[in-house]
């Protein structure tokens, strides 16, 4: 009988064994970050270039059409804009098409430090919920207050000061869209194209593929791709986040599949020439 080799060990190997090795090479990264290198894609580049050029005071809307499911892929992107739009100085109304939106704005606000040091109404404010998919969007683009009269706390928007002056699209410098489904193409339609409104989108990873075309052509300045496209913005900014985490961890545990693939191959070709 011939002597067992390590080849003939590995093939046998329990799979647990293998789970528990992914499960270390995705934790490690939450434990100590590892700031693995992330190329940065030339739609990050003129999503911030774009954010670059808003000057004091300008209205910026950020609308959240992506609910708490999408925090890993959205959040941080979200996040990332947010510490720009307060190194700009620009105004923020936040609102969204998501019930469970508020939620969204409370972790940006909790997350992005330069909020402490704005005043609520004044500098930034969260309308609240809306319904209605590209009719309400519409018109938003044409009367605000057709759809929201007060904010997520019920205070009559005529009462903050962040409102006065803001009454439609013509108000509005830039819109931020963040979401994981059509509301971009709503923004498209009822925002860039008849008011010229800049747009940038921030979406989850498939939804990417689909807004390349308009960000070739000029309608969105900038795309983000999930978690990847938030790690490029925080790279970008000088701040890694948790999409910066979130890409290490993805990074380390596809180490371990191209590990395993060339272990097996060479297993493969090692037993056959022992046969």
């Amino acid at each position: 009988m011939s002597q067992e080799t390590i080849w003939d060990r590995l093939q046998r190997i329990d799979r647990r064994v293998i789970y528990w090795i992914l499960f270390i090479l995705l934790m490690v990264p939450f434990l100590r970050p590892l700031s693995l290198p992330v190329s940065i894609g030339p739609q990050s580049i003129t999503f911030i270039e774009g954010l670059r050029k808003l000057k004091e005071g300008d209205v910026v809307v950020i609308n959240i059409s992506s609910g708490v499911s999408a925090w890993p892929e959205c959040l941080p992107s979200l996040v990332a804009v947010s510490k720009v739009l307060i190194q700009q100085k620009a105004k923020m109304i936040f609102w969204t098409s998501f019930v469970d939106g508020h939620m969204t704005f409370e972790k940006i606000v909790e997350k992005v430090p330069g909020f402490k040091g704005l005043t609520y109404g004044v500098d930034y404010v969260h309308l609240g919920f809306y319904t209605g998919a590209e009719p309400a969007v519409a018109q938003l683009a044409k009367n605000i207050r057709a759809i929201f009269t007060t904010d997520y706390k019920g205070t009559p928007i005529d009462q903050l000061p962040i409102m006065k002056n803001v009454n439609s699209a013509n108000d509005v410098k830039m819109v931020i869209s963040s979401d994981t489904g059509d509301y971009c193409d709503y923004y498209i339609r009822q925002w860039r194209i008849p008011f010229g409104v800049p747009l940038a989108e921030i979406g989850i990873a498939m939804n990417f593929s689909a807004y390349q075309p308009h960000w070739q052509a000029g309608i969105l300045f900038g795309v983000t791709a999930g978690a990847r496209g938030g790690a490029e913005l925080e790279k970008l900014i000088g701040e890694p986040g948790d999409a910066t985490i979130t890409m290490d961890s993805i990074n380390t545990s596809h180490l371990l599949v191209i590990v395993a693939v060339i272990l097996a191959n060479l297993g493969y070709a090692a037993t056959r020439r022992k046969k």
